[in-house]
């Protein structure tokens, strides 16, 4: 009888133990999948900040007071930048996958490429709209406007896809700045895209770090 009490505590520690080991591997990926979010909105806010205040200096539609750029090479900067930010953002999304299997490891690499395909897209479309006669001034608000907006709905994406609340925030305030923007028209909407997008992400890149604001939330049981 001692026995087999003895070997019943002995399963139900090692069932206690093999529970608590894949709960710290799940919370260590977790803990990953935060970091990542929080360079991830550095880069970008670096990316915003650089880009757009390039366009605000830029000779023909720019009003930076002070000092004026050529309007390609405002309109190469932000194109660079972007670019970076997206790259980044794909390797991040691909990253995702990893520590998980099947379906969670298929979104994460889905939702990164989804990055590249809807600016891709977005690219596109306003060039398209260009060709066929749209104005220079219609073209400085529909540019950012619609760059903007698919991030911010990227980050109401991936806030569904992680159980994030910190990324569906960020979406709401990333499309909340395209309105304002817009409303306040060119070129003053480049600045607004130049200072209060930044502030935002890195508002929230550094209440995750410290810990205030939790990027992901722990999955029901």
């Amino acid at each position: 009888m001692n026995v087999e009490s003895r070997s019943a505590d002995d399963s139900q520690a090692s069932a206690a133990d093999m529970l608590a080991l894949m709960e710290g591997q799940r919370r260590s990926v977790r803990a990953k999948l935060d970091r990542r979010f929080s360079v991830l909105l550095v880069v970008w806010a670096a990316a915003w900040a650089i880009g757009f205040f390039a366009l605000w200096s830029g000779e023909r539609i720019g009003g930076n007071p002070l000092f004026r750029i050529p309007e390609l090479t405002a309109w190469l900067i932000f194109g660079s930048v972007m670019v970076a930010g997206i790259v980044w953002s794909i390797v991040t999304g691909i990253l995702s996958g990893r520590g998980f299997r099947g379906v969670s490891r298929l979104s994460g690499a889905l939702y990164g490429w989804s990055w590249s395909v809807s600016m891709m897209g977005a690219g596109l479309f306003t060039a398209g709209l260009q060709r066929e006669g749209m104005s220079d001034e219609l073209a400085a608000l529909l540019y950012p406007g619609l760059f903007v907006t698919l991030v911010g709905v990227l980050y109401l994406t991936g806030a569904a896809l992680q159980r994030s609340p910190a990324q569906f925030a960020l979406g709401c305030v990333m499309i909340l700045i395209v309105v304002i923007a817009t409303y306040v028209g060119t070129p003053t909407h480049y600045l607004i895209y130049a200072t209060a997008g930044p502030v935002a992400m890195l508002a929230v890149a550094a209440l995750q770090l410290r810990g205030v604001l939790p990027a992901l939330v722990e999955e029901s049981q």
